[in-house]
């Protein structure tokens, strides 16, 4: 990535390299239209989980430690699930990151 991308943005271009080079894969294949121009439309997994308020993991732990936590209830979306709403959810994706520090 150049300091044109510093800013977060990326084109499609470099989003393809990236999953090319495997920093962005996926549990089951990509689908064609899943990169846009400056972005990637990320799918839902297996799991979600009804929270009781937005949170911040903090740099000492991760997500599945803070659900423990806030959890409400899990939801197995492979079967379909009604999400309420107005309540917040925490979704497993089935996109995976390991982007490089440059």
């Amino acid at each position: 990535m150049t300091d044109a991308h510093a800013a977060g943005i990326l084109p499609c271009q470099t989003i393809e390299e990236l999953i090319a080079q495997e920093a962005i894969t996926s549990a089951t294949p990509f689908d064609v239209d899943q990169v846009q121009p400056a972005s990637l439309d990320l799918r839902l997994g297996a799991r979600a989980w009804r929270v009781r308020a937005s949170f911040l993991p903090g740099l000492t732990r991760k997500v599945p430690e803070r659900l423990k936590d806030v959890a409400m209830h899990e939801l197995d979306l492979t079967k379909g699930a009604v999400l309420e709403k107005g309540c917040v959810y925490i979704a497993e994706i089935q996109e995976r990151l390991a982007l490089p520090m440059t």
